[in-house]
């Protein structure tokens, strides 16, 4: 049997998919954007923890991996978007994703 030849390192495959923009993502953002974006209704009602529901489903990663920002404080999932924001708030929208 012969071995192959080794190659340069420039040559060597990569096994690793490449799934560019869907990994993560970090964007300033308000409720409207992410209603437009998600195609749903979101009230100001609504805990923050279902908004991160909704996110989660569409971009297929854990509500733990998501994180929503103000001035680098972090809001409490428990909390209802209407005590720290309104629908046009921007806001640091931060996931990621190990689902590939």
């Amino acid at each position: 049997l012969k071995q192959p030849a080794l190659c340069s390192s420039s040559f060597v495959m990569d096994r690793r998919l490449h799934l560019p923009n869907r990994r993560k993502a970090q964007k300033y953002v308000t409720i409207q954007d992410l209603a437009l974006e998600l195609h749903s209704t979101i009230t100001l009602a609504d805990t923050i923890e279902s908004v991160k529901l909704k996110i989660s489903s569409a971009k297929f990663c854990p509500v733990a991996n998501i994180h929503f920002t103000i001035s680098g404080k972090e809001l409490p999932n428990s909390a209802l978007v209407k005590d720290h924001l309104d629908m046009n708030t921007r806001f640091m929208l931060a996931w990621h994703s190990p689902i590939a």
